[in-house]
């Protein structure tokens, strides 16, 4: 869950307690933030079962299995035990260490104790944070310590984005005791959350380094909140960045843009090779959640399709038109049924169902589509079968036609000191403002970035899968980038953005292989997949693809040098060529 959505609960709990009010301009952005989530404050108690009891609130230490103490917040319902538990562990220390969590308190006096733990180093909790590596171990350690209490009846683990890794981490080793799992927006496999055929995901991996490194004491300001921490990812060269700026080795944020390979070793050992080989390995049932335009969407996924079938049969997976913070986005068209799931809700029926009552959940892949307004039940996602496509070729005069044209080129210039920024994106996370579906310039903007636009739709069509954009390409530089854009011309001429994508020459079309050679001037193909996608586009309304070569903050700004990108420490411009023929198209996979 996005760190203001967390504010706000603990601000709200913190001021309930002391019978103080939101001021009306807080209380009006927490409620209009909240219209548009499939999140709430609480679990609405008109769906669920009603409380039976008080609760206890408690705050202990647990150790660690090397004697650390963490500090473990608990609520206990104050009826009889044993109770089904549910853990948690965070390293966001927004509800401090009194009693302020309202959900807490909802599970405790319907019957189900509440547990939530500092990870070491945060909160009060001993020892030194370094972000993912203790978390395996510490989280056995709790897991183990609460199933060997008299009171603990069952156990679920549940947590969203770093939380949910403190459940993932762990799931395959879990007690007899730990019966199910629910967990929200992260993903299994490292390298996919922090690269894209090659350009590493900054506005969500760099920001979240500066936040979150407890070795940084002093954050930077954040005096114009479109442009978060833009210097600081800009700098060159990046592997230098936080002693430059803070005067800090943060050597665990160096590992991950220093080793930009698939196939690097880094990859596949210690908690991220662990991490990876997790979810074939789970045998409770769990519920994973993704968004559309969560950052972590491919590896949330992907966390899912590798789970067993006997897993699958007893498990879910809920995709909706959210952000990282649950937020929806688009809000334009027809939304009302984009938030009939409300998660918190749902997670509270699901565990009461399962730990409480002890029925064994029912399969099910459910996905929203934007525009349509309307949830699917499908048998995976993305779909294996009941899809067909459509295609489109990139045409001379800024046309994208379904019959193949005349084949030109278009040539423009690329300059990694004025990139292209981000306008909406689905792996933005620090640019709030950027984010998920946004409203997008005119063709026409900026001369390094080439629109093609088709004609009206006679009917809709609803995308169901992933969008592949093939190019015919050449540059004159040694390594570079090239980007895309998928968008919705509304009829009104309002545009949003679907899908972007990109990719490097270096790592083209084998995101997962080794780095390629290019030799500067040679025509090559490029092949990019989008992250799925079910989006209703509108009759009326046309197809847009953008093409570029940047797309900053969502990606870092490609050097046009070949090798790693991280230890660059100097750019140049490229000349691009977009050939316009039979290679260069786009292929939209379609609902049946």
């Amino acid at each position: 869950m996005h760190r203001f959505l967390f504010q706000i609960l603990a601000l709200i709990a913190s001021l309930s307690i002391q019978a103080q009010q939101l001021t009306q301009t807080q209380l009006d952005a927490y409620k209009e933030m909240l219209r548009h989530s499939s999140v709430s404050i609480a679990p609405d108690s008109t769906q669920i079962a009603p409380r039976v009891c008080g609760y206890e609130y408690q705050l202990i230490d647990v150790q660690t299995t090397d004697g650390l103490n963490l500090k473990t917040r608990i609520y206990k319902p104050t009826t009889a035990g044993p109770w089904p538990v549910l853990i948690t562990r965070t390293p966001y220390t927004y509800y401090g260490l009194e009693d302020t969590d309202v959900q807490g308190r909802e599970y405790a006096s319907r019957g189900i104790a509440y547990i939530m733990q500092y990870c070491r180093g945060k909160g009060g909790s001993e020892g030194i944070y370094e972000p993912n590596v203790n978390e395996r171990a510490d989280g056995l350690a709790l897991v183990n310590w609460v199933a060997a209490q008299p009171w603990c009846k069952n156990i679920g683990l549940f947590g969203e984005s770093y939380t949910a890794l403190t459940a993932w981490i762990i799931a395959d080793v879990v007690p007899e005791k730990v019966k199910g799992i629910f967990l929200h927006h992260y993903g299994i496999d490292r390298h996919l959350s922090a690269y894209s055929n090659g350009a590493f995901r900054q506005d969500i991996l760099t920001a979240w380094a500066i936040d979150n490194a407890e070795e940084i004491k002093q954050k930077p300001a954040k005096s114009d909140n479109t442009k978060v921490y833009f210097e600081q990812m800009a700098y060159m060269p990046q592997s230098q960045m936080d002693t430059h700026y803070f005067g800090v080795e943060l050597p665990w944020y160096r590992d991950w843009i220093e080793h930009t390979d698939y196939n690097d070793l880094y990859w596949h050992q210690g908690v991220w090779e662990t991490l990876r080989s997790i979810p074939p390995k789970i045998k409770v049932p769990i519920v994973v959640v993704a968004g559309h335009f969560d950052h972590h969407q491919e590896g949330t996924i992907l966390g899912y399709n590798l789970l067993s079938e006997a897993t699958k049969a007893k498990s879910q997976l809920i995709v909706g038109a959210w952000n990282h913070s649950h937020v929806i986005t688009p809000q334009i068209g027809q939304t009302e049924h984009a938030t009939d799931i409300n998660l918190t809700t749902l997670q509270f029926q699901w565990f009461y169902d399962l730990l409480v009552k002890e029925d064994v959940p029912k399969p099910n892949v459910m996905v929203y589509a934007i525009g349509e307004d309307k949830w699917h039940s499908l048998s995976a996602w993305p779909m294996k079968d009941n899809v067909q496509s459509v295609m489109y070729y990139l045409d001379k005069d800024g046309a994208l036609i379904e019959e193949r044209g005349e084949t030109t080129k278009i040539e423009y210039d690329y300059d990694p000191k004025n990139p292209v920024l981000s306008v909406g994106g689905e792996t933005l996370f620090n640019s709030s403002t950027r984010r998920g579906s946004q409203l997008q310039p005119q063709p026409g903007y900026r001369p390094d970035v080439l629109s093609f636009v088709s004609s009206p739709l006679s009917e809709p069509l609803l995308i169901a899968g992933q969008v592949k954009i093939n190019l015919h390409v050449s540059s004159d530089c040694d390594d570079t980038a090239f980007t895309y854009k998928l968008s919705e011309v509304f009829p009104d001429g309002r545009t949003y953005n679907i899908r972007t994508g990109i990719t490097t020459l270096g790592f083209r079309n084998h995101p997962l292989g080794a780095r390629q050679t290019y030799i500067p001037g040679s025509g090559v193909e490029l092949h990019i997949e989008s992250l799925p996608i079910m989006w209703q586009l509108q009759q009326g309304s046309k197809i847009r693809l953008d093409i570029s070569s940047s797309d900053f903050p969502q990606y870092s700004v490609h050097s046009n040098y070949a090798g790693v990108w991280s230890v660059q420490d100097k750019t140049r411009v490229a000349h691009q060529t977009l050939y316009l023929d039979q290679q260069s198209n786009i292929e939209i996979p379609l609902l049946k």
